[in-house]
């Protein structure tokens, strides 16, 4: 019989190991902050020297934690005028991360590449929870 209770108590701390653990674990992901996007439209007017740029920059991107979604894809555009820019995607695991790459020395050094090669438009924006 005792021993009938000690196994009752061991499954019962089991089980209550099983449940902190589960709720430290929704926890810790709930105070991840949200993935943040950033979202480019280049027009390339010196394709030559754009392909240079595009060899740098992937990565820059990884080494901040991003990744591309989108890197000059088929486009359809749904509404309002036609698109005509390259458009690209990239995601990074929160805003400061994507902030960080834009700012970094790494980035800006590769930006002076795209100088006289495109015209773009970044914009950084957070994900949904």
């Amino acid at each position: 019989m005792q021993s009938l209770s000690r196994l009752a108590t061991l499954l019962a701390i089991g089980v209550v190991l099983v449940v902190v653990l589960n709720v430290i674990s929704v926890a810790r992901q709930s105070a991840a902050p949200p993935r943040a996007y950033i979202v480019v439209q280049a027009d390339v007017t010196n394709a030559e020297r754009y392909a240079e740029y595009a060899k740098l920059s992937p990565d820059i991107v990884a080494k901040y934690g991003g990744r591309f979604l989108a890197r000059a894809g088929r486009t359809v555009t749904l509404e309002g005028p036609p698109a005509k820019s390259r458009v690209v995607v990239l995601e990074f695991p929160s805003l400061e991360k994507a902030q960080q790459f834009y700012s970094s020395p790494e980035y800006t050094a590769a930006r002076r590449l795209r100088e006289g090669a495109a015209t773009a438009q970044f914009i950084a924006v957070e994900g949904v929870q």
